[in-house]
């Protein structure tokens, strides 16, 4: 998630984020691959 905005500025439209999406769910948070995909839209949000 860190750099997908960067990635979007460049350019590209579509995105592959397995492991970022199922590597970084918590197991403490219920809504873990919303909270994650959630995060990923917020930053492309920005862009």
């Amino acid at each position: 998630t860190a750099n997908i905005a960067e990635i979007a500025r460049a350019g590209v439209d579509a995105f592959v984020a397995g492991s970022a999406v199922y590597g970084a769910g918590k197991d403490s948070d219920p809504h873990r691959y919303d909270s994650i995909i959630g995060a990923l839209r917020a930053k492309l949000a920005k862009v």
